[in-house]
């Protein structure tokens, strides 16, 4: 310790916990401040708490505890007591033990930490006014003043890739690359001869200790807030953990002393360490609903970049990896670098850094957690509740039932149809909770001036807590558009359309069936509603999916279709507006607008049926005079079809929308296929769900081509042959041609020719030696 002074900061929170020590709770926050650096948060003066029933008396607890008149009653309208422990594990075993007693307990399940912050309306960033302690690279507050506040934070990202040899488990290089404003760093700790020197970025060291004390040391050194990279928990920090435990070294990279936790949970990663973020970028991709053929960084790079890693798709990268060690270490810190490179402009490309801390600031949720929605959902709704009167339930007391029905979707009518234009409802379930004052509270006071959904259930006008949020929120996320905030708008897309989703899932406290399904039943009624009324004007409606509508225009001389798509989404808005003011009494937030123009749109026939397949199809976009393909619920949008068949369905579905010539192109291709001019669009990826001897009595094809590897990972690339599925890293040169053309070619053909009057099999009369007699 070296000086103690009075202090007022901002801090940005990056993470927190909580341990029970010398048998009292201690709350400890790690976060960034732009003025005075990183801020160590202690907080051991709040006691643990949970609910009980008021009139449950004897409790014979062997811890001690207080315990406390509240003016809180349970979702039944029994009063309840708050119960103090000192510790949280006292507080966790006494609701066991009460539990087995039968003694009803609310609330048992919130940990120390998040109830914290959510209590006093803190989401993520604190002012703090305390006791400044100086500690090396930290500043401590212990027990500060706090409130909410806002903060902008400027954090420091690295992003980290290892390369190591598959076969002999040797760790060959760790690559760091440290990009800021004023500020770029590029280091390779590389496994060789410590004397020599090979290039200015790259250090080289004689055993895999020192390159691993000497990474972990420049980890505590530079200190970043953030660590970036692919697959990055699940593989790169998990082989460093468990070659750090094989050479007896400390894996401390956390900050003020903090323990690193790296766990697996079935096929998912997840990982803690005090004071940095660790953000895993196709998982971050994933939650932020961008879309790739696959999350492979080549290709994620060559889409956003336009270029890719060192070592080539074709190349045996396993074998490259190896060669490079040994006869080119230069060559492979090229790689290894670059590498963090890529990954590094991909978050810069994508605002991942920005997105996330946007999502913290408006969920509450810190940054390792935002995946947790119904911890968003607690956050938000607890508190507000306790002020109002109630407390919520423990998640392991919950009764459930069924779930509510899902999205309604129109009976497709199959066909090829010009002139189609999509009208959407924006922000549909968000947008029918507000309008009809649907929330927790709301439902559990509905005879205070109720109001009545389409779907038959009634809730409080009057008392209410998420319509309010989801108010503001869309007046936020208005504003964020308007300032082009693209980070700001999509974290609050994510987290009101995460609503329905939480209320509808037995994992929430505030559970309830009639929640989920007076939204999707007044999203039903909606969708049919709309469907008559464009009817009753004599448009055709040819599709309907939960919150869109399809419709078929006729062709007029000098049509604007863009134009007439406006004017009728327009006046849907008037005429909900009116219906529902007179007929539920309430002011309606619906807003459909006009979304897309389908120059040509198609709906293939249902397999097997003649009525339309639902949520497939595919049309002939007409954006800014220009023409693009979009598929939806296809094989080309599904990442496990091959490259053939998507390309196939792209061309043939061209052919058909522009009318040109399908027989000899269809049967040149084939013909192409059996002679191996495709062989590299034949490969299937698919992911593991499990590990592989998980699989025993379905095994699929990728699995039975994964158990031919040593090392499968986590995807599986494969393609078929006549001896069955071959993984492409083992010799593949034995191809079953027919099989592709049965099982990828025809089935996309014959779900669309019929359509036209034609048919798979009439036009390349299938069979291989028919090619070549």
């Amino acid at each position: 310790m070296l000086e103690n002074a009075l202090k007022t900061t901002d801090v940005f929170i990056l993470t927190g916990e909580w341990q029970d020590y010398k048998g009292n709770n201690v709350i400890r926050f790690i976060g960034k401040s732009n003025q005075i650096g990183p801020v160590e948060i202690i907080i051991n003066n709040a006691k643990p708490f949970c609910f009980v029933d008021n009139d449950s008396t004897e409790l014979n607890l062997s811890v001690p505890f207080i315990r406390k008149d509240t003016k809180l009653k349970s979702f039944e309208g029994k009063k309840l007591d708050a119960l103090l422990f000192n510790a949280q594990r006292d507080l966790v075993n006494s609701a066991e033990l009460l539990r087995q007693k039968n003694i009803q307990t609310y609330e048992t399940d919130v940990s120390p930490e998040k109830r914290f912050l959510m209590e006093r309306f803190i989401n993520a960033q604190i002012k703090v006014t305390g006791e400044e302690i100086l500690n090396d690279n930290i500043v401590r507050f212990v027990n500060p003043e706090i409130s909410p506040t806002n903060v902008n934070p400027v954090l420091s990202v690295v992003s980290v890739d290892i390369e190591t040899g598959m076969k002999n488990n040797i760790l060959y290089s760790i690559a760091v690359y440290l990009k800021e404003v004023e500020k770029e760093e590029k280091i390779v700790f590389m496994l060789g001869e410590s004397d020599k020197r090979i290039s200015d970025y790259v250090l080289l060291y004689d055993t895999e200790k020192e390159l691993l004390n000497a990474f972990i040391n420049w980890i505590l050194s530079t200190d970043p807030d953030i660590i970036i990279g692919w697959h990055v928990i699940g593989f790169d920090l998990m082989y460093l953990d468990n070659k750090c435990r094989e050479l007896h070294i400390p894996f401390n990279i956390a900050r003020a002393g903090g323990k690193v936790v790296l766990r697996k949970n079935q096929r998912s990663f997840y990982a803690f360490i005090p004071g940095r973020v660790v953000i895993d970028g196709p998982q971050a991709l994933r939650s932020s609903f961008f879309n790739f053929e696959d999350f492979k960084l080549e290709t994620v790079a060559q889409e956003l970049l336009g270029r890719g890693k060192i070592i080539s798709p074709d190349q045996n990268k396993v074998e490259q990896i190896d060669n490079y060690f040994k006869e080119d270490k230069n060559k492979l810190a090229e790689y290894n670098l670059e590498d963090t490179v890529l990954v590094s402009e991909i978050f810069q490309k994508t605002k991942l850094i920005e997105l996330s801390v946007k999502r913290s600031q408006i969920s509450g949720l810190l940054m390792d957690q935002l995946g947790m929605m119904t911890a968003a959902f607690d956050h938000y709704y607890l508190p507000l509740i306790h002020r109002f009167g109630f407390a919520a339930p423990s998640l392991a007391d919950l009764q459930t039932s069924d779930h509510a029905a899902g999205g309604y979707v129109l009976d497709p009518i199959p066909g090829i149809y010009d002139n189609v234009v999509v009208l959407d409802f924006k922000s549909l379930y968000p947008s029918i909770i507000l309008t009809f004052k649907i929330d927790p509270v709301s439902r559990l006071m509905r005879e205070v001036d109720p109001v009545k959904t389409p779907s038959g259930h009634s809730f409080s006008s009057k008392h209410h807590f998420l319509p309010k949020l989801i108010k503001q929120l869309m007046e936020q996320r208005q504003k964020a558009k308007e300032n082009n905030d693209k980070p700001l708008a999509q974290a609050i897309k994510i987290l009101m359309n995460s609503f329905y989703g939480v209320m509808g899932s037995y994992g929430c406290r505030f559970y309830h069936p009639d929640l989920p399904a007076a939204i999707t039943g007044t999203g039903q009624w909606l969708l049919r509603e709309s469907k008559k009324y464009l009817e009753n004007k004599n448009y055709v409606v040819v599709y309907g999916d939960t919150d869109s509508l399809f419709v078929k225009l006729e062709k007029k001389p000098k049509a604007d279709f863009h134009k007439t798509g406006k004017k009728l989404a327009a006046e849907l808005n008037d005429y909900w507006s009116i219906r529902l003011k007179n007929e539920f009494g309430v002011t309606s937030f619906l807003e459909l607008e006009y979304e897309k123009y389908y120059k040509k749109f198609i709906i293939t026939p249902a397999r097997g049926s003649e009525s339309g397949a639902k949520k497939r199809y595919a049309g002939l976009l007409e954006v800014n005079g220009e023409e693009e393909l979009e598929f939806v619920g296809m094989e080309f949008v599904r990442s496990d079809w091959t490259r053939l068949a998507k390309d196939f369905q792209v061309e043939l579905y061209g052919r058909i929308f522009k009318g040109e010539e399908i027989r000899n192109w269809m049967r040149s291709l084939v013909q192409k296929v059996f002679k191996g001019q495709f062989d590299k669009k034949l490969v299937y990826k698919k992911r593991l769900r499990k590990d592989v001897e998980d699989y025993v009595k379905n095994v699929p094809q990728h699995v039975k081509a994964a158990k031919l590897l040593e090392n499968p990972g986590n995807v599986v690339y494969y393609v078929i042959t006549k001896r069955g599925p071959i993984p492409i890293e083992l010799k593949h040169d034995d191809i079953d041609y027919q099989y592709y053309i049965d099982k990828q070619l025809k089935p996309i053909a014959d779900s669309v020719l019929p359509l036209i009057g034609e048919a798979f099999d009439s036009i390349v009369q299938t069979g291989q030696l028919s090619f070549f007699d």
